[in-house]
């Protein structure tokens, strides 16, 4: 999508995005879900709420001045909410040193056209590659490590690419700080007002141009047992798991332990169920 172009749509709730609350915050107002039977349904200051969203580009919002003629677009298309992107790097651009000029503007923005914001943070991956991290960090493949792809597999390319490895301590540690220190001062700068509404945590997590990382410390995880936690996650909620997910599991007889492979079976099955690190 070309900088400062618009696309408008209603945002139906999925896992990614949360909503930036806790059981105890409730009492407060603050946003949070609500099951109703079958449905889940969003809840501001007490009240329903419909998202009707705008999303913008991806580097819309690196800079102020460019979103000032974004605004009058969005309330002009009669929308409630705008979905923006938080890059890493511009949040820390140093490590340990946080800049809360790009996201204090975009909020105050929000509230004078009356609209709720939800923040998409860019950290160590954004559609399956590592675009938005800091300086520091894409410098140092040694603290941070790449995946690798191509090990006897028919791919254009061999070896690191740039992609964060999921299988790095200091890398999901890295990430978890800058997104904690956000969650922070949102709290601190809006947690009475609540025009953020939720938090999109990561970007689409993945391995092109290969089914999965090939690096060491990869293939020693894959030829490893999926963690005993996995499978009895997997086990107590078989009914309500993704469609793909359960056939890949059911054809091969849902096995309760055991390899990666011999768990999903071999080859590209197996790949489907691997996990990665989640920021928390």
């Amino acid at each position: 999508m070309r900088t400062g172009r618009l696309s408008l749509f209603v945002l139906f709730l999925s896992a990614a995005c949360l909503p930036i609350s806790n059981q105890a915050q409730y009492r407060n107002g603050a946003p949070h879900l609500e099951k109703h039977g079958d449905a889940t349904q969003l809840v501001v200051d007490g009240k329903p709420f419909l998202i009707l969203s705008g999303e913008l580009s991806n580097n819309a919002a690196t800079a102020l001045q460019p979103m000032e003629t974004i605004w009058p677009r969005l309330v002009a298309a009669n929308l409630n909410t705008v979905l923006v992107g938080v890059s890493w790097a511009q949040f820390e651009p140093e490590e340990g040193k946080f800049n809360y000029s790009l996201v204090d503007g975009v909020i105050s923005k929000a509230r004078e056209n009356h609209m709720h914001i939800v923040f998409l943070w860019f950290g160590c991956w954004k559609n399956g590659t590592s675009s938005y991290p800091p300086y520091w960090v894409k410098k140092d493949y040694i603290r941070f490590p790449r995946i690798q792809i191509g090990e006897g597999k028919t791919v254009s390319i061999s070896g690191p690419v740039e992609v964060l490895s999921t299988l790095s301590d200091a890398t999901r540690d890295a990430d978890a700080r800058a997104f904690a220190a956000l969650m922070r001062h949102i709290k601190e700068v809006d947690g009475t007002q609540h025009t953020v509404v939720m938090m999109q945590v990561e970007n689409e997590v993945g391995v092109l141009r290969d089914t999965r990382d090939r690096s060491p410390v990869a293939n020693r995880a894959f030829a490893g047992q999926v963690p005993a936690e996995l499978m009895n996650y997997l086990q107590s909620h078989k009914d309500t798991l993704i469609p793909e997910f359960r056939e890949v599991w059911a054809a091969n007889g849902y096995k309760k332990s055991g390899t990666w492979e011999e768990v999903f079976a071999p080859g590209k099955p197996a790949t489907l169920g691997i996990p990665v690190q989640v920021v928390s």
